[in-house]
């Protein structure tokens, strides 16, 4: 498999990057661009503690896993830095407009701060879609500035852009966005879902979390069981665990 399929599979949470793509992610594809913990990208640290993430995964039957080299990762910042809305597109058209900012900038991973990120993949045979878990260590006060960027547009759709609509690479597509219930402390997480439809129907849940210098993002897409409380629960037991091998090892 090329490279690209690669960052395809990676590119299945974003809301606005690859919109247009209705590949489903396969596991047996995933495992070919993913690599062993020896050739991860990360330090031991963050390999470690995400390997505690995906056995905690594992026992809800998330038994197929893999991380991702240093080349997709990169190859995933550049596609998150080359694609976003951002009000510089004519093309692009969000109703309401004034949502079209944080929607575009909403598109975040942690793989984009520091030196020092890991990503892994993970999926069960029981749910269409895919899993995701990153990890990142903040370098400096401009991480941690663009941590608390995420963190302020995330709650500004969730207060004021609950219901858009976009058009995009001339598809329309709408969009709602909601707040699960969760047991994290609010102080450190922040956590969405989201429903989109245009081509098809996608769901998506993402939890975010900081732990001191460290941050944790669990988020899965696919099937409408992405979206669901159940899924909420797994999303925060994975950080759980993931958090207490990072805090074990500081």
């Amino acid at each position: 498999m090329n490279r690209r399929s690669g960052v395809l599979v990676l590119s299945g949470a974003l809301l606005l990057t690859s919109c247009a793509t209705t590949e489903e992610p396969d596991p047996a594809e995933v495992s070919a661009e993913s690599t062993a913990e020896a050739e991860a990208n990360g330090s031991p640290r963050l390999i470690a503690a995400a390997q505690a993430g995906l056995g905690r995964a594992s026992s809800f039957g998330f038994t197929e896993a893999g991380f991702v080299t240093a080349e997709v990762a990169e190859s995933y910042r550049d596609l998150l830095e080359g694609n976003s809305l951002a009000g510089e597109d004519p093309d692009v058209e969000v109703t309401p407009a004034s949502c079209a900012e944080p929607l575009a900038a909403v598109d975040f991973s942690p793989l984009l701060l520091g030196q020092d990120t890991v990503r892994a993949d993970f999926f069960a045979e029981s749910f269409s879609g895919a899993g995701s878990l990153e990890l990142a260590e903040l370098a400096d006060d401009q991480d941690a500035e663009q941590v608390q960027a995420h963190r302020d547009n995330v709650r500004q759709l969730l207060e004021s852009c609950a219901d858009t609509e976009f058009t995009l690479d001339g598809i329309d597509y709408e969009l709602s966005i909601t707040e699960p219930e969760t047991e994290s402390s609010q102080e450190r997480s922040i956590s969405y879902s989201w429903e989109r439809t245009g081509e098809g129907t996608t769901f998506a849940q993402i939890l975010f979390t900081q732990v001191n210098d460290d941050i944790i993002m669990v988020s899965f897409t696919g099937g409408k069981e992405a979206a669901s409380a159940e899924f909420t629960s797994i999303a925060e037991a994975i950080s759980a665990e993931t958090a207490a091998a990072l805090e074990e090892t500081p």
